[in-house]
């Protein structure tokens, strides 16, 4: 009977493996911490916003708990429980799978958020089809790499035989990501008016969703990159660990940063482009009803642009007023 053959040498290089994971959970730490204070300021300073928008922020902190305490947890089994046993490198540890059942779901929800908030301003639901079909696909491919991570916990034999599945999961959480920032930073610029501080509250915001939006979009698309260059080291794992974390400092960013903007636009004087005006008050075959509807539309304009889940309040518009103190945010 002929002799098994020799398994061959795994060629293992710290840097880019253990070395990889450490400084992404450092960084996985950072973003915690720092979620954790925005979730503080967001339940304490955010008294308009609907009692489900404050739970799912908390349920979201929860996620963000145990996604950290799995990850650390990975970390920790290479290396000190498997210290001095670089084999172990080579095998998928469990709560790297139970992970997927956390840190995959903050990405779900951030991205419900989004597409919520992408819904009110664009009044359709055909810019969430690029947004929401693909994270849920995502989600559920994810899980079945869960499943096989327990299953097949060889990371070789894994990239062998399902690294369809790992594409799948990261090209449509990076399709998504950067359809949100795309459609977002869109919708914003067709929703200029003409009234100056509207406009500049706009810009600004555009500004901030591509500095947001984007840097979690980039991450996405990092993700399948290194994995398509490097399927044998954990610089694409790390980069997984990071996204959720990102993602949700990026919502947080955005609600906690609603009060920031209505001080910094609340002392403006508007500025109002006479020929828009005209052109809606001077229409002689609408009636007077609409015609105050629309003007009224334009107060609450900003109110809209700002507020992510927020009950926003039936409100008038007086055009004396209004124009020398400017629209209320």
């Amino acid at each position: 009977m002929s002799s098994p053959p020799l398994l061959q040498p795994v060629p293992l290089h710290l840097d880019s493996t253990l070395g990889a994971l450490v400084i992404a959970e450092i960084l996985v730490a950072v973003l915690y911490g720092i979620a954790s204070v925005q979730v503080y300021v967001y339940l304490s300073h955010s008294p308009r916003d609907s009692s489900f928008m404050k739970g799912t922020i908390f349920f979201l902190w929860i996620l963000d708990s145990l996604h950290l305490t799995f990850t650390t947890h990975g970390v920790y089994h290479y290396a000190v429980t498997s210290f001095m046993n670089p084999l172990a490198l080579t095998q998928c540890p469990w709560s790297f799978a139970a992970d997927m059942f956390a840190g995959d779901p903050i990405e779900v929800i951030v991205t419900l958020i989004f597409a919520h908030k992408i819904y009110k301003l664009s009044g359709s639901i055909w810019p969430l089809i690029f947004i929401v079909p693909p994270q849920l696909l995502s989600w559920v491919a994810s899980i079945a790499v869960a499943v096989l991570e327990l299953k097949f916990p060889s990371y070789h034999e894994l990239e062998q035989r399902f690294a369809w599945i790992w594409y799948t999961v990261f090209s449509l959480q990076a399709f998504s990501d950067c359809a949100i920032a795309a459609i977002l930073c869109t919708i914003l610029i067709r929703r200029r008016t003409g009234f100056k501080r509207t406009d500049s509250l706009i810009r600004t915001l555009v500004l901030y969703s591509i500095n947001t939006c984007a840097l979690t979009s980039s991450v996405s698309v990092a993700s399948v990159v290194t994995y398509a260059a490097m399927p044998h080291n954990f610089i694409f794992i790390g980069l997984g660990v990071i996204l959720p974390m990102l993602m949700s400092n990026s919502l947080l960013a955005l609600l906690n940063s609603r009060d920031m903007l209505r001080d910094m636009h609340a002392g403006q004087v508007a500025s109002v482009h006479f020929s828009r005006l005209a052109n809606i008050l001077s229409s002689s075959d609408a009636p007077d009803g609409r015609r105050a509807a629309h003007v009224r539309a334009e107060g609450v304009k900003e109110q809209d642009i700002i507020d992510i889940g927020a009950r926003v309040p039936e409100t008038s518009f007086d055009s004396e007023s209004q124009v020398s103190r400017g629209p209320a945010i």
